[in-house]
């Protein structure tokens, strides 16, 4: 049997997802707001995030994007249970 050529790599990373707080909508989302202001790496289709095969962002520049938007979801659900208290 031949071996496959991987062509291509999707990678698909869950960010909203239950875990968000119950106020939460799309037009309240803090994700949503960083992401249509133009302050990722990733270009925005439909509900997904994706990176261009001509984009030069480096391995470090896409973790480090990744990881500021986690602090924004982290930062977003720390204040929703600050708020329930």
């Amino acid at each position: 049997m031949p071996k496959q050529v991987l062509t291509s790599l999707d990678v698909v990373i869950p960010i909203t997802y239950n875990g968000c707080p119950g106020n939460i909508d799309a037009k309240s989302c803090p994700l949503r707001k960083h992401v249509a202001d133009g302050k990722t790496v990733f270009y925005h289709e439909e509900d997904k995030l994706l990176l261009t095969q001509q984009n030069q962002s480096s391995w470090d520049e896409i973790r480090a994007d990744i990881e500021q938007m986690y602090e924004i979801c982290t930062k977003c659900q720390t204040e929703a249970k600050q708020n329930a208290r």
